[in-house]
């Protein structure tokens, strides 16, 4: 039940820091809030997407429920801290991938077919998802600015709203997996789903002020220090993904140690 080194490391700055953002994004006006959560969820997506693209590269075909090597000596992710904390377990599980799990998506294949070749495009992990959800919020004005459907302009406050409670919901039900079924706790999905759930009122009361949102200050009042370093992070982070998604197979790290 001991804590690892992770926890002390990584875990516990970062749990640190959040808290702080949160703090402030709940106490500040909506726009601010939505630009605050916006960049912080970011954040978790992205850290998500690295531990799982690292995981199928240094164990290819990884196993949740049983991984070869339970120590993870070739690569253990910064939010694997104790037995019982292991995000490893939960990202990789198959609610982990949400449109394959309730069959809207399916694994890529050779099929020819267009539809089974489209099912294969959106066989995404759910922080891909997280990814335009959050950039969205991010972007929102933009979103009011440029609507693909004209006629849909003056309801796309409301219809973002509602589609906030459908992210709501399928956030209740991946936490009841993550502590009923999985039994385990994910420190980098936890995070996510305040973010979710703090969305929700938020964008109820930017969906009672329909489109005047972001025309005095496009990211609300968030100090510009902040919002520039953390965006910078943000956008660090997800070319280093992109990069170590690009980059392919690295098993030999495993098999290395393995034979050692």
């Amino acid at each position: 039940m001991a804590l690892e080194e992770n926890f002390y490391k990584w875990v516990l700055p970062l749990v640190f820091a959040e808290i702080l953002i949160y703090v402030y994004a709940f106490t500040s006006e909506l726009r601010t809030c939505q630009v605050a959560l916006g960049l912080l969820g970011l954040f978790w997506c992205f850290a998500a997407l690295w531990v799982e693209i690292r995981l199928e590269q240094v164990y290819p075909g990884f196993e949740y429920d049983k991984p070869t090597d339970p120590e993870m000596k070739a690569y253990k992710p910064f939010c694997d801290f104790a037995p019982w904390a292991k995000c490893s377990k939960v990202l990789m599980s198959p609610p982990g991938r949400f449109l394959r799990y309730f069959g809207i998506a399916k694994q890529a294949s050779s099929s020819s077919g267009i539809l089974d070749k489209v099912r294969g495009w959106i066989d995404v992990p759910n922080p891909t998802l997280g990814v335009l959800f959050f950039a969205v919020h991010l972007f929102y004005p933009l979103l009011l600015l440029f609507t693909p459907i004209p006629l849909l302009g003056p309801l796309l406050p409301e219809l973002f709203f509602l589609a906030c409670c459908g992210v709501g919901l399928m956030t209740v039900w991946l936490a009841y997996n993550l502590a009923f079924v999985l039994q385990d706790f994910c420190v980098v999905c936890v995070s996510m789903y305040v973010a979710n759930f703090g969305l929700i009122p938020m964008m109820h009361g930017l969906a009672l002020q329909g489109s005047q949102v972001g025309q005095e200050s496009f990211f609300g009042e968030v100090p510009r220090w902040f919002l520039y370093s953390f965006g910078t992070l943000d956008a660090v982070m997800g070319l280093h993904v992109l990069h170590l998604y690009f980059r392919g197979s690295s098993s030999s790290e495993y098999k290395q140690l393995a034979g050692a």
